[in-house]
């Protein structure tokens, strides 16, 4: 099951979809047969000028634009109310009002609705040295009304920046390699003045693990400013984490509601602990654990079988007349499909993908000069 599957596995396509910045990689692209309404902050053809060094042929038309206040407001309000799902993959992150947008998103749903997340996980993306937001936060952004990231948030977003070896801004949990900070400390002046901008400066405003997530929109629910309930949270191995929310919040309160809140801080303070494992030097290190050890073992030999995989599609594939690149990729395919999309094994799954990439690419530089030796 890959990405876009896993996020909408409960939805049929005749569903009535709300897809906001997919920008050029929609989850659920109309030419697919999904019926979708795409909000996005611009027309697509401004979009396909300002994508222009992206894959243009994935960027849709746009139903309604949005270029500021709520995004329920782009749309008529003859239509609000008449969506199976809103879809948001890696955009409520750059909100500058969290509350408004995902009153938003429980606006234009049906009663039985749902709200599909795609969003950074901090631990495995250039988030890395930043602390999760709160509600204390959101509540803030709300009342300020706000509509431009602040100093504070443009400074936080820049200064706390890291990469990993290779430009990587998005890893796996696992990965043991350094972070590293991006944005000295004499940029300080440029980043701050990015919110007197006379235009909208771009940062990730919004900062999570699943945990804090979900813990923000159970206090925000139980604070009223919300009707919604984190349904599910589900972790992705790199980058992200998927949340699927409902109209209705949990009505708890009182002892309830502290108990709740406090399962759900513990467990922010154990995801956090998590990402620890990342730094070779920490006491939670997978070099540290016997736990970690086993971890890595079962991951090489996942490894080793997607390399066997690999080597067999390879055989099976090639004849007298070289490799048969569309049975190699269908070869391929077919082993991805029996790998277990979590856990561990998922390491199979990329490592079978990366490679199949890589023999694919380097047959193709083997054509290409092939071909121009015989053009001579």
């Amino acid at each position: 099951m890959d990405r876009a599957q896993r996020l909408l596995r409960s939805l049929t396509k005749d569903a009535r979809l709300v897809e906001v910045g997919p920008s050029f990689s929609p989850l659920a692209p109309k030419r697919d047969g999904w019926n979708t309404f795409v909000i996005d902050h611009a027309s697509r053809e401004e979009l396909l000028v300002k994508y222009a060094d992206q894959d243009t042929a994935r960027i849709e038309e746009v139903d309604f634009v949005w270029q500021g206040g709520s995004i329920a407001d782009a749309v008529p309000a003859d239509q609000h109310g008449t969506f199976d799902a809103f879809i948001a993959s890696h955009v409520i992150e750059h909100t500058t009002d969290i509350v408004t947008f995902l009153q938003a998103a429980q606006t234009l749903i049906k009663p039985d609705g749902l709200v599909i997340l795609a969003v950074p996980d901090k631990r495995k993306c250039f988030d890395f040295f930043r602390h999760p937001s709160s509600t204390a936060d959101a509540i803030a952004a709300f009342h300020e009304r706000r509509v431009r990231h602040t100093a504070r948030t443009h400074l936080d977003y820049a200064l706390n920046m890291a990469l990993k070896p290779g430009n990587a801004g998005a890893w796996s949990g696992y990965d043991l390699q350094r972070a590293v900070p991006v944005n000295g400390m004499e940029t300080e002046p440029r980043w701050r003045a990015a919110a007197d901008l006379p235009y909208y400066a771009d940062a990730h405003a919004w900062v999570f693990v699943p945990a804090s997530f979900q813990l923000m929109v159970l206090e925000l629910a139980a604070a009223g400013y919300l009707d919604l309930r984190v349904e599910e949270v589900a972790e992705a191995e790199n980058t992200e984490f998927y949340a699927w929310l409902r109209k209705g919040h949990e009505p708890l309160h009182g002892s309830e509601l502290q108990a709740s809140r406090q399962q759900l801080m513990n467990r922010i303070v154990i995801e956090l602990a998590e990402q620890s494992r990342q730094i070779a030097a920490s006491p939670l290190s997978t070099f540290h654990s016997v736990e970690g050890m086993a971890i890595q073992l079962a991951e090489a030999e996942f490894r080793i079988e997607a390399m066997r995989t690999v080597l067999d599609a390879v055989r099976a594939s090639t004849s007298w007349r070289g490799l048969d690149r569309r049975k190699f990729q269908d070869l391929i395919v077919e082993a991805s499909r029996s790998v277990p999309a979590t856990g561990p094994a998922a390491v199979q799954h990329h490592v079978l993908l990366a490679e199949a990439r890589r023999m694919l690419d380097a047959r193709s530089m083997v054509m290409d000069v092939e071909r121009d030796a015989s053009q001579r």
